[in-house]
This record gives structure tokens, C-alpha cells and sequence, in this order.
């Protein structure tokens, strides 16, 4: 009942309540955190991944929307604004800015170290992307190969010798088939300029043609 679950979602730990709000129908999220104040709402959606925190906050009312906003910390904050800008219906509006990027002349030992300070779920990632200094996308390590390769080999030779990247704008119905053609697990999104802007991941992808029927 409405009372009982709100009452159970206060009790939760933020990070908890985070991963629990991710799971329900959109429906059922925006009801939960209408229930709630808007600095219990901030430090749930500050936990929640950034672009299903913008999905989220998309569907509210505006006033509601900048009320969580204003509550949240300025870096998150950022990040989720960030999103909201984009179409829903695009590249950008599916992908999350939480991925592990290195310079393109990092060692596995320095991918590895990435990969320890990553913050969010590391469940989620399934491979690390190669920049250089203007973040222009430069290559994609697949863990696998992190893992089996030396602590001083070079990143770049366990790059993949092709990949696929999608611009931000592309329609999603786009990147559906993209991770139908070639078996994707994660397909980074890049600006005009190549720049490594956000990653979509397979889930994402899923739940979107789930919710398309």
C-alpha cells in the first residue's frame, strides 16, 4: 500500500533506496518520490545513476524537478542537468556518465587503479576507454584482456582493433540496432568532435524495447 512503501523507502539507506527506485516502473518512482521532502529526494537521486536519475526527474513537474536539483551536491547536480538537456529519445538521453576512462597512455596497472577508485556499480562496466588529452575517444579495452595482461603492458595494444561509437544525437531506435548488429554489451557516445561524452549499456538498451512493447 502507498503509506507502507513510502514508510519502508524512508528506512532505507540512500544507496539502497537508490537501487530500489532504479527497479520500479516510472509510474510507481515518481509517486515514491513525490511522498517524500525534496532533501530525502536529493541523497536518493544522488545515488542513483545519472541518466536514471534525469529519466526520473524528467517526469516530475519542473517546480519539483529544481526543488531536488537545488537540494543536491554541485557535482551531481551537474552531471544530472547535464543530461536533462538531452532529447530522451536520443543517444544521449539513454547513456550514463559513470564509465572508466584512462589516458590513452595509461599501463594496466593504471587501468586497474581506475577501476578501484570507480564509484558507482562495477557491475556495470565492461570495459575501459582510451582518451587523449582533449578526451577524444581513442580506444576500448575489453576487461577480459585487463585482467590476463601484464601490469606494465600498455594499454593501447589491448585496445580493440575496431570499435563502434554512436554520436549523442542519433535516435535510439539507431542504437538499438547497433547493439542488435554487433552483440554490444556497451557502445560509447561521442560528440561532433569525437569527444567521449557517455556510455549507454546493454540494460539500458533492454529496458527501453521492453517499455517500447
Amino acid at each position: 500500500a502507498p503509506a507502507e512503501r513510502e514508510a519502508v523507502l524512508r528506512t532505507l539507506d540512500e544507496e539502497v533506496a537508490a537501487d530500489t527506485l532504479e527497479e520500479v516502473e516510472p509510474r510507481l518512482q515518481k509517486s515514491l518520490v513525490q511522498a517524500l521532502d525534496s532533501e530525502t529526494d536529493a541523497g536518493i537521486v544522488e545515488e542513483m545513476d545519472p541518466s536514471a536519475a534525469a529519466d526520473l526527474l524528467a517526469e516530475l513537474p519542473d517546480e519539483r524537478s529544481e526543488a531536488i536539483l537545488d537540494e543536491m551536491d554541485p557535482e551531481e547536480r551537474q552531471e544530472v542537468k547535464d543530461l536533462l538537456e538531452f532529447r530522451e529519445d536520443s543517444a544521449a538521453g539513454r547513456m550514463t556518465t559513470e564509465y572508466v576512462a584512462v589516458p590513452q597512455t595509461a599501463t594496466v596497472a593504471d587501468g586497474i587503479r581506475a577501476l578501484r577508485g570507480f564509484e558507482a556499480d562495477p557491475e556495470t562496466i565492461t570495459e575501459i576507454y582510451l582518451i587523449d588529452s582533449s578526451e577524444t575517444l581513442q580506444g576500448v579495452v575489453p576487461l577480459a584482456r585487463l585482467v590476463l595482461a601484464r601490469p606494465e603492458t600498455r594499454m593501447e595494444v589491448l585496445t580493440e582493433p575496431r570499435f563502434v561509437t554512436v554520436r549523442s544525437g542519433q535516435h535510439e531506435n539507431e542504437v538499438a540496432e547497433l547493439f542488435d548488429k554487433y552483440n554490444l554489451r556497451a557502445l560509447p557516445v561521442v560528440d561532433k568532435a569525437g569527444k567521449l561524452v557517455g556510455v549507454i549499456e546493454a540494460d539500458h538498451v533492454i529496458a527501453f524495447l521492453r517499455a517500447r512493447g
